[in-house]
């Protein structure tokens, strides 16, 4: 093997596996500021930026039908810059030459627009980032898009805090989730347990009531998403009855999803078979926290038949599952799952390509960005100089047969829903009125015992 060469993980093959023609396995995210960048300096600092996460600097080699050892990352011969998009907001969004999807063989995993607004009076700028999740996870762009910030403050003249530190030798063991290998012997039942319960189960998809309309297309349109920002009281609402409950914020996003799904299908006539969630969990433990950009993030899917969602019991079982999967660290099964199938010659993507519905929707919280960045005020607010950042939303991929991808993001005290959907199954019109009822949804909060 060239020595040059970084063998892949099992979670990087899975994200490459579930690339498919029509849906690119690439997350974006918006970042929204008062203020300008210098594009010189914002440039200069992103030159800096990318050597200290080594993957924005490395193609694939192999197929996504091959064995998961016979795929490795490549690094690039000298510094390669990103796609860069610089225009004024009059600009749609363009894409790269290569296309709306990101071939990795072929080109770094990171793309970058800039936007900036026409009107000198009112400065602000947006700044879209696209990313190829074989790449890194959401909480691996966050902490890049801190160091591009920090460094660009220095740049510009600016007293900025030390960046965090990151120990390159972690790089090479994303993989292991600082599970030793006894500890990873001993969990094979738990792992196995919650794999069972995910093939005992069949999904339903969500239905479309756009079924045969002339709106919908046979290309997906990868930028088809929509967003609701809502009140602050909302959120106080939200942690109020969690508190009341003694359940978490994400106990209550997962119930009322699971409501809004089931009544969805049920209205269309869709009751049998099961709602099924799938949740982005992080595997970050304190040993990844100076880990590079990377993918440090595994996926636990709940399951509900139609009768258990509209039961009294429906809480109080998220609230024990979730605690499960916490404190067994049950997202480690779908690691376990793919590094089996990554054994064999066209496993993960032959799994990944059945044709059945593997999951009704995805939820991703992320959690509050930057509230432990030293760039952040007292107030929550991230700012470099006369650069603040307003805010942000992070956008999830989709695939088909699981149309629906909804993302919570907080930032500076608010709370917005992004739903990220399929243009092949829903109409912007249908997408927009689902979101709605589930913002609606999280909206009617009593606090009650």
């Amino acid at each position: 093997m060239n020595p040059t060469l970084i063998p892949f993980v099992a979670f990087e093959h899975y994200m490459l596996a579930d690339d498919w023609p029509t849906h690119s396995m690439t997350c974006h995210m918006h970042f929204w500021f008062t203020g300008k960048f210098d594009r010189n300096l914002f440039e200069k600092a992103l030159k800096e930026s990318l050597p200290r996460h080594p993957i924005f600097q490395m193609t694939v080699v192999g197929s996504a039908k091959s064995k998961t050892r016979e795929i490795y990352w490549k690094p690039v011969t000298e510094l390669t810059m990103p796609f860069i998009s610089w225009a004024g907001d009059d600009t749609p969004i363009d894409e790269p030459p290569g296309g709306v999807a990101q071939d990795i063989t072929k080109e770094i995993g990171l793309r970058l627009w800039i936007r900036e607004s026409l009107d000198i009076k009112k400065p602000q700028t947006m700044l879209r980032v696209q990313f190829h999740h074989s790449v890194c996870d959401g909480l691996g762009i966050f902490q890049f898009v801190e160091d591009l910030l920090t460094i660009y403050g220095t740049f510009s003249g600016l007293v900025m805090p030390p960046l965090r530190k990151i120990d390159s030798s972690l790089f090479p063991r994303r993989g292991d989730f600082s599970i030793s290998r006894p500890d990873w012997k001993a969990r094979r039942h738990l792992d196995l347990a919650r794999a069972k319960s995910f093939i005992r189960t069949i999904a339903r998809p969500l239905a479309s009531p756009d079924k045969g309309s002339t709106a919908l297309t046979q290309k997906a349109n990868p930028l088809a998403s929509e967003r609701i920002i809502l009140e602050p009281m909302t959120l106080e609402k939200i942690r109020s009855e969690a508190r009341a409950h003694g359940a978490s914020v994400n106990d209550l996003l997962l119930r009322d999803l699971f409501y809004v799904l089931a009544g969805w299908n049920a209205q269309l006539g869709k009751k049998s078979l099961w709602t099924r969630i799938a949740v982005a969990t992080s595997l970050r433990g304190p040993v990844e926290e100076h880990m590079s950009a990377a993918n440090i993030v595994s996926m636990v899917f709940l399951s509900r038949k139609f009768k258990h969602v509209f039961s009294a019991d429906l809480l109080p079982s998220i609230i024990c599952e979730m605690k499960d999967i916490k404190d067994n660290k049950l997202g480690m099964a779908l690691p376990r799952v793919m590094m089996k199938l990554g054994q064999y010659a066209g496993g993960i993507y032959r799994f990944l390509h059945l044709p059945a519905c593997s999951t009704t929707a995805v939820l991703t919280n992320l959690g509050r960005p930057f509230a432990n960045s030293k760039l952040t005020d007292q107030d929550g607010i991230l700012r470099v100089g006369d650069i603040t950042l307003d805010s942000l939303e992070s956008i999830p991929p989709v695939r088909p047969r699981t149309s629906a991808s909804f993302s919570v993001n907080y930032y500076g005290g608010a709370l917005s829903i992004t739903l990220k959907y399929d243009s092949t199954h829903l109409t912007k019109q249908t997408a927009r009125r689902l979101l709605e009822r589930y913002c609606d949804q999280l909206k009617q909060k009593t606090v009650s015992s």
